[in-house]
């Protein structure tokens, strides 16, 4: 691998895989409390607020039987709840519960605490201009997709 672009799509693809093995990665299988797409889906909803299925798909791309679905397991497990929307509008939104709200808030403190350690290391500046390289990417990504992602 000689060019930048090889470099970047290799080690994107190591990056995301390295993510969910750390110890405290995203994964009810390594010892975390909520699977990857209710990590994703709290994660839209705490940043994003209540939304319908419809808001979910367009932020995720993902079709509305999947979130359907989705969502359904969000409940049943107490994570999210539905209710009417207040403004009067036949859909339906879900937001997080109090129970989902905790979860989050353990399983993304774990998941910090995890990175913290791996770059324990590396001084701060490094560290800076890693997190804004990431969101740059990740803002250049949302462009392309007409999909963006609230931000905390």
């Amino acid at each position: 691998m000689t060019s930048s672009i090889d470099r970047i799509e290799y080690e994107g693809m190591l990056f995301g895989r390295h993510l969910t093995t750390l110890p405290a990665g995203r994964s009810r299988r390594r010892g975390g409390l909520l699977d990857p797409s209710a990590y994703v889906l709290l994660s839209l909803l705490e940043a994003g607020g209540p939304s319908t299925i419809a808001e979910l798909t367009a932020a995720t791309g993902l079709d509305a039987s999947t979130l359907n679905r989705q969502t359904a397991a969000l409940r049943k497990a107490d994570l999210a709840e539905r209710f009417d929307d207040p403004e009067g509008g036949p859909a339906r939104k879900l937001r997080l519960s109090e129970h989902g709200q905790r979860q989050l808030d353990e399983e993304r403190q774990a998941s910090r605490d995890s990175l913290a350690d791996l770059v324990d290391d590396w001084p701060e500046e490094d560290r800076s201009q890693f997190a804004e390289l990431l969101a740059r990417c990740n803002r250049a990504l949302e462009e392309r997709s007409g999909r963006y992602w609230p931000r905390p």
